[in-house]
């Protein structure tokens, strides 16, 4: 059982092994101690009538026998080199006749066979066979050598003792056997156990150098860096094998070769779709395909110069499947140990890919997280914090003297309005193209925020400076501009507008949040002077904004104790001067400022959220005072004008308070006018729906302040608008002004042509008055004509007019 191990390892091709070789160096010293044994037998050899019958001379027969000693020896030595199996194995088989040969001629011819115990040395043959080829092969040559020394007894005339010559030979042939057998056992136990152990140590030399070199591969291999599939390549070259690569099998199915690397040409792996490249049962486990498969695999692998291909599947890489291939040379094949390295190399390659994917997935992620952080969520804009850290930097940089920053605070006008009747989604792509223009309205270095809602900041770095307003009021006037300029908004044309304030740094200012403040009281200063401007901060500013946040607090507080009323402005005909409407106006004496201006009032009202309360008190008032007149005027009431703000009319609960108020005072509505701004005629298509919820309720419709927005001529036409009030700036510069005077003119002109009432408003003098009758106006108000007051005086007045003209329309 042990023999066959042996005899395969010690006849293969190839040099001899470390047993091999010292099985050889024990052989070659047995013969030298064989020899000096029989050394003194032939010094005292003396030839005679009854000793052996080979008689030659003594000195002869030493040199013979150290010749033949040392070509035994020698040919030991060549079998050594030989790295031929079968040529090895001749030699070995010469080696074992030469010695049974010396042993022969010895016994032979010094009869020491039959004398003492030198006839033990015919065991150095048997010995040499057993521990050459075995058991067997001792035996064979014990056979040989009795029947040898036999037949030469027979051959030198001895037959007559040929019996007891024969039975003696057996005996002492015999036991040289014996004795022989147990040691060619013992030795070949030993020598096996020496040839495990050394395999055994190789095997686990070769397997630490391997491991060691996995070891250091990992390291390199485990490096999130471009180059890791470089590392694995090579990496798995170390390990011995001739040709690696890298596949990747992608969404759609196909394969495709990411990497390869090679140690010399014609060397190369099969295509990853073909039977033998290892890829079409490859699943989770590593695949070996070698010869033995079949003769088709076999001879694919012949012809890539390969015995054997492995598979290592490395895991995903996104939606992509990652398979590491390695292959060995014909005539070498691959050992578990190798197979073991190149599973961990590929597990820590796997384990690496997949950091890599988690370690990409959570830089992608701290990058969102920092972009959502930094930036608005809706417009991709910077956001209030990354717009305070650069507005901190440019302030910062600003103390080093040479240029200044400013800060734009940009306010939408009108955008509530649109928000509330035209929904959120038209509301937020809204705010998304106004991102876009005042991006596009800037310098490229200057920084877009938004601050929240519809309130949107601008850094201006690198104000050459504070005090010419000529690169700064270029800036802000393209803005205004781009925001002026129509917007489709999801099938919807939105005008609206801007109001704008601007605080440019300076010595005064020590902070950077002091600027952003100072460019915030700007703002609502130019909203407060009639919106879509810009206004620059002044130091008054600062006592007009603590200013409206007293006014807001005491309005507040007067709202409270109900002490905010209203008041009835006539609105007469231009041909006759008969009363007949008059306009409810919002009316509040300030304990200290006294009676504050609608124009200041209004704002406030809105921003503050009161304008909900006021204008439901407003509006009972109203409809309390017509139903009055209705009564007492019954043949020709007068109209009362109520002004509805967009943040009233575009509240949900709007119209159900409308109807509760005209349930309960039980007035007619035809005799109500609602006056609308501009700002909601532009609002878009669902304004049109409120309007004409208004008009389906009886009540008129009147748009106020026309031309001081930007409404397009159009929507006269497409909204149930029966009265327009036309702005009291076209009035007043009309007798002074002629290009005003045209546009008064075609104003008016254009509003009969539609079947529209003209209202002027603001007329204070004679001038103005008689203008608006050239132009045949329709109906005025204005100071000239009648000072808000309270409804009693009012009523005495229409009723004075009633008893000295007869009602005209």
């Amino acid at each position: 059982m042990l023999a066959p191990v042996s005899r395969v390892d010690r006849w293969a091709d190839g040099p001899m092994d470390e047993v091999t070789q010292i099985v050889e160096a024990g052989l070659r010293a047995m013969r030298l101690v064989a020899i000096a044994l029989l050394f003194p037998y032939i010094l005292r050899y003396r030839p005679g009538p009854e000793t052996a019958s080979l008689a030659l001379n003594t000195w002869f027969n030493a040199v013979l026998l150290c010749g033949t000693l040392a070509l035994m020896n020698g040919l030991s030595l060549v079998a050594q080199k030989v790295p031929n199996g079968r040529l090895r194995l001749v030699t070995s088989v010469t080696a074992i006749v030469a010695d049974a040969f010396i042993v022969l001629l010895v016994v032979s011819a010094l009869g020491v066979f039959d004398a003492n115990m030198a006839w033990f040395i015919l065991i150095i043959p048997i010995l040499e066979a057993g521990m050459r080829f075995g058991v067997r092969a001792a035996i064979v040559t014990w056979v040989g050598l009795f029947g040898v020394n036999l037949a030469s007894r027979m051959w030198n005339n001895e037959l007559g003792s040929f019996f007891d010559q024969a039975d003696l030979m057996l005996q002492r042939l015999g036991i040289v056997l014996l004795v022989a057998i147990p040691t060619i056992y013992l030795s070949q136990k030993l020598l096996l156990d020496i040839r495990l152990e050394r395999r055994a140590t190789g095997e686990a030399t070769s397997r630490s150098r391997l491991l060691e070199t996995v070891a250091q591969s990992s390291q390199r291999v485990a490096r999130l860096d471009a180059g890791m599939v470089d590392e694995l390549l090579k990496s798995v070259s170390l390990l011995g094998f001739d040709v690696v690569d890298v596949c990747v099998l992608g969404v759609r199915g196909q394969w495709r070769i990411e990497a390869t690397r090679q140690r010399e040409p014609g060397i190369t792996l099969p295509s990853p779709t073909s039977v033998e490249g290892g890829l079409l049962e490859l699943e989770t486990d590593t695949v070996v395909v070698h010869g033995t498969l079949g003769p088709e695999v076999e001879s694919g692998l012949r012809r890539q110069g390969l015995s054997t291909l492995l598979a290592c599947p490395l895991g995903a890489r996104g939606d992509a499947t990652v398979v590491l291939r390695c292959g060995r040379r014909l005539g070498v094949q691959v050992t578990s140990t190798q197979v073991e390295c190149v599973e961990l190399l590929a597990g820590n390659a796997t384990i690496a890919l997949h950091n890599k994917r988690l370690v990409g997935e959570l830089r992608a992620m701290q990058q969102r997280l920092h972009h959502q952080a930094y930036h608005d969520a809706l417009t991709g804009l910077s956001n209030r914090i990354d717009f305070n850290d650069q507005l901190e930097t440019a302030f910062a940089n600003t103390r080093d003297g040479g240029t200044e920053c400013a800060v734009m605070f940009i306010d939408l006008d009108r955008f509530k309005p649109v928000n509330d009747s035209l929904g959120h989604d038209v509301g937020n792509d809204l705010l998304v193209n106004v991102a876009r223009r005042l991006v596009g309205a800037v310098r490229q270095n200057d920084l877009v925020a938004r601050m929240g809602g519809d309130e949107f900041v601008v850094l201006l770095r690198d104000v050459f400076s504070s005090t010419d307003d000529t690169e700064i009021a270029d800036i802000a006037d393209r803005v205004c501009n781009a925001i002026a300029e129509p917007f489709i908004v999801m099938n919807n044309e939105v005008v609206i507008s801007c109001s704008v304030g601007i605080a440019v740094s300076g010595d005064e200012i020590k902070n950077a949040s002091e600027l952003v403040r100072r460019a915030d009281l700007a703002m609502y200063r130019a909203k407060a002077l009639g919106k879509a401007r810009w206004e620059r901060y002044r130091a008054d500013l600062d006592e007009e904004g603590l200013s409206r946040i007293r006014i807001e607090t005491d309005l507040r507080r007067a709202v409270t104790n109900n002490l905010v009323g209203v008041a009835f402005q006539g609105i007469l005909s231009v041909r006759t001067g008969q009363i007949i409407g008059a306009e409810t106006l919002l009316r509040w004496e300030h304990p200290v400022q006294g009676v504050i201006s609608p124009e200041i009032l209004v704002p406030i009202a809105e921003d503050s959220g009161l304008i909900l309360e006021l204008g439901r008190r407003i509006l009972e008032r109203a409809c309390i005072q017509a139903s009055d007149w209705q009564t007492r005027f019954s043949d020709q009431p007068p109209m009362v004008a109520v002004n509805v703000s967009p943040v009233e009319l575009f509240h949900p609960r709007f119209f159900e308070t409308l109807d509760s108020v005209l349930e309960r005072t039980g007035v007619d509505p035809g005799w109500i006018i609602a006056e609308i701004t501009e700002n909601i005629v532009s609002a878009g298509n669902d304004s049109n729906k409120k309007l004409q919820a208004l008009k389906d309720r009886g009540l008129r419709l009147a748009l106020d302040d026309f031309g001081k927005g930007q409404t397009s001529l159009a929507y006269l036409h497409e909204f149930p608008i029966d009265i327009l009030k036309v702005d009291k700036t076209f009035v007043q510069h009309a007798g002074h002004d002629h290009a005003q005077h045209a546009i008064l003119e075609s104003i008016i002109r254009l509003a009969h042509e539609l079947g529209l009432v003209v209202i002027a408003e603001g007329v204070e003098s004679k001038v103005q008055l008689q203008r608006l009758r050239d132009l045949d106006c329709d109906l005025a108000q204005g100071y000239l004509l009648h000072r808000p007051g309270p409804p009693e005086e009012l009523t005495h007045r229409i009723a004075d007019h009633r008893r000295k003209v007869a009602p005209t329309v």
